[in-house]
């Protein structure tokens, strides 16, 4: 992380879940992890990423990102969820992250809360939060990182 003390951030990985799916746009299997991030031992936000190798032509990860309050009781009233798109950009050889509408094919549920678009995205005043967990998802999801990477994470 650009900046970060990665120690800042860790997974509870009572929370970690895996799915594979089929890609409605090129029959292909992604795979979808999901975890709990917690920031200096407290619940902080959830992750969903989904993994897609379209064809062996585009490897590419979206990343929704939800923040708010977490834990029992919790009403979901203050949740608000950022997305991200990681892969191929055009003028670049290498991927980058670019904001999206967040969660755009999850269905509406409280859990989400306010899904912004990518313009109500990068005006947040947590923009540079979902940022630090994006960037801490790469670096360390096993999934996330090894699709990208072709190895798992070399944690410290």
């Amino acid at each position: 992380m650009i900046g970060q003390d990665v120690r800042m951030f860790d997974t509870d990985e009572s929370y970690r879940g895996r799915k594979t799916k089929v890609c409605e746009c090129c029959g292909q299997p992604s795979e979808r992890t999901w975890c709990m991030v917690r920031r200096n031992g407290q619940p902080y936000a959830v992750y969903f990423a989904a993994c897609y190798d379209h064809r062996g032509e585009v490897r590419e990860t979206w990343v929704d990102v939800v923040f708010g309050t977490w834990g029992d009781g919790a009403d979901y009233g203050d949740h608000v969820t950022f997305g991200c798109r990681f892969g191929p950009v055009s003028n670049s050889d290498l991927p980058a992250a670019t904001a999206v509408d967040a969660a755009a094919v999850a269905s509406d549920g409280p859990l989400y809360g306010h899904k912004l678009s990518r313009e109500e995205a990068l005006a947040h005043p947590r923009i540079a939060d979902f940022w630090q967990v994006f960037d801490f998802v790469l670096e360390t999801d096993p999934l996330v990182h090894e699709h990208h990477y072709g190895h798992h994470p070399q944690l410290r």
